[in-house]
């Protein structure tokens, strides 16, 4: 069968008339084979035809977007297709420096679900919502904005475009951290490293950043380091009861070793009640395994568990666009006596006590071992299933427990304990002895004294005591002779005192003694003494004032 009866054949099928592919389509006889002048005319009629813009009409683009898109279209095309290396950063910087103080109120909403970092990666519809956002958040107004306009954003304020580089550039990553925190974790790890690399390539206030985790943990792992040299220098074989130069506390070793061991020893009820305690015998145990690693081993305890110092090669704001006309001056950044940032020749180093930054295994189990085993010496009614530990961490362990012990155990029995109640006897005994041993020439000195007791009765020192400076009587003061087991003297030394007046016809002591009387009579009421000494004059405490007043009434 000749190829146009198969053609026919094929056209004429009612099946395939009646078909979707076949409703709407014309066809005309064309030649199979085209010239280049037939292309060329084709094209040139497509190119023709109005392009339907479904979101911007380019025509409406500002004349700014256009200058900024022939910065990059000028650029070498090796510098645009490595938009994120050295050559895309420049032209990054230059096109955001021609649009720095550039404003735009687009109505429009951006929905990019893709990753963007530079403008060039932005279509002309996604660019001017960018700027418009940007806009708002200048003015100080937190709209919604998709991820890369974040990116975007803080590129600009690293290179330093729209923004003054130092404490405001800080202050305005500081605010998009705050304002967009937790629209992406990753963007979060990003900002806070970016926002600690500005920090130090600016030389701001280190308090900014000293927070970080990276700068605890080195600081932690930097006071072990200094109490291991120091032990070591000092020929320290136990932890030292005295203070010693340099030497961190006892409290200061038990909290870098809850930061730094895996054992989260910080949540323990048992350490949190018993922290003193426990802190001995955490310095103590470290104090015998720095000896023991010096002793028995190549290389110091600390450096063991972490790794020795080290000065490694740093890059400055790590995944970001930045770049910047003037390389930066050779320059040294402590953030701390652990860790330190310099710039030679444009390039950064960082320098860290250590190697390792994850917390130690080895030392988790030490502070397992030590919560576990006080636990049951201390008779702690919540006991921790025992973990495996090296026998002579152990022995340590256990040691320096009993040695604890034993000292509290010493310091109790040395405690002195006084009974108050027998300071009444006590005085009244010491009262018999001296007159017994004094001379008739000091009886004689004492007698004007004793005369002048003599004179002021008890029953006249309660009616002066009773009555006020304006002569008036106070009725619930006068009936309160004989109150808690005073004497008439007694009550009525506490009546003066109530009322503010002199004591007159008292000598030193005498008030002595029945101010202990009074306040042994009250201590088992309040709990506590109402009277106390301002240098030789008597005074109610004035939180019980109320309450001597309620009693005597």
């Amino acid at each position: 069968m000749r190829a146009q009866d198969i053609a026919d054949e094929i056209l004429s099928s009612e099946r395939l008339m009646n078909s979707q592919a076949f409703a709407d389509r014309v066809y005309t006889d064309e030649p199979i084979l085209r010239t280049g002048t037939q292309v060329l005319e084709q094209r040139k009629h497509a190119s023709l035809r109005p392009r339907v813009e479904t979101r911007v009409q380019r025509h409406a683009m500002p004349a700014q977007y256009r200058h900024m898109r022939d910065i990059a279209r000028s650029a070498s095309t090796y510098d645009r297709m490595y938009t994120y290396g050295a050559s895309g950063s420049r032209i990054f910087y230059e096109q955001g420096k021609y649009m720095e103080d550039f404003e735009d109120d687009f109505e429009g909403k951006s929905e990019l679900y893709r990753f963007c970092g530079t403008y060039e990666d932005l279509g002309d519809y996604d660019l001017r919502c960018y700027f418009t956002w940007r806009s708002q958040f200048r003015s100080g107004s937190t709209t919604y904005a998709p991820l890369s306009f974040l990116y975007i954003y803080a590129h600009e304020i690293i290179c330093g475009i729209g923004v003054e580089q130092g404490a405001q550039g800080f202050a305005t990553l500081r605010r998009l951290s705050q304002e967009y925190a937790g629209i992406s974790a990753s963007f979060d790890s990003h900002l806070t490293r970016w926002m600690h690399d500005y920090v130090i390539y600016h030389d701001l206030d280190k308090t900014l950043i000293a927070n970080s985790l990276e700068t605890s943990f080195s600081s932690r792992v930097a006071l072990l380091a200094k109490a291991q040299n120091t032990l070591v220098a000092h020929d320290l074989t136990v932890w030292p009861a005295a203070s010693v130069e340099n030497l961190p506390t006892a409290q200061d070793i038990l909290d870098a070793h809850c930061a730094l061991s895996r054992y989260r020893a910080d949540r323990s009820r048992f350490i949190r009640e018993h922290r003193d305690d426990v802190a001995e015998v955490c310095s103590r145990v470290f104090a015998k395994m720095v000896w023991h690693c010096h002793k028995r081993r190549k290389i110091d305890y600390i450096d063991g568990l972490f790794g020795g110092p080290v000065r490694n090669s740093y890059t400055m704001y790590p995944s970001a666009i930045f770049w910047t006309s003037t390389p930066h001056p050779d320059a040294e950044y402590a953030l701390s006596d652990a860790e330190s940032y310099l710039c030679e020749r444009g390039f950064w180093w960082r320098r860290v006590p250590c190697r390792r930054f994850d917390t130690s295994k080895e030392l988790g189990a030490l502070m397992h071992a030590i919560d576990c085993r006080m636990r049951v010496a201390m008779g702690d009614a919540h006991e921790l299933k025992a973990r495996p530990l090296p026998k002579y961490q152990g022995k340590f362990v256990d040691e320096e427990i009993a040695a604890l012990l034993e000292r509290r155990k010493a310091e109790e029995a040395a405690r002195i304990h006084i009974d108050r109640s027998s300071l009444v006897g006590i005085r009244s005994a010491s009262m018999r002895t001296r007159e017994a041993l004094l001379t008739d020439e000091e009886r004689e000195d004492d007698e004007p004294v004793a005369a002048v007791a003599e004179v002021v009765t008890p029953v006249e020192c309660t009616r002066d005591a009773a009555t006020g400076s304006n002569g008036t009587t106070d009725a619930s003061i006068g009936q309160s002779q004989g109150v808690m087991g005073l004497d008439a003297r007694q009550a009525s030394l506490l009546q003066a005192l109530l009322l503010g007046d002199a004591l007159t016809g008292w000598n030193d002591l005498e008030i002595s003694l029945a101010v202990d009387a009074i306040n042994e009579a009250f201590l088992d009421t309040l709990g506590d003494t109402v009277i106390e000494f301002d240098g030789d004059v008597p005074c109610i405490v004035e939180d019980y004032e109320q309450d001597v007043r309620d009693a005597l009434a």
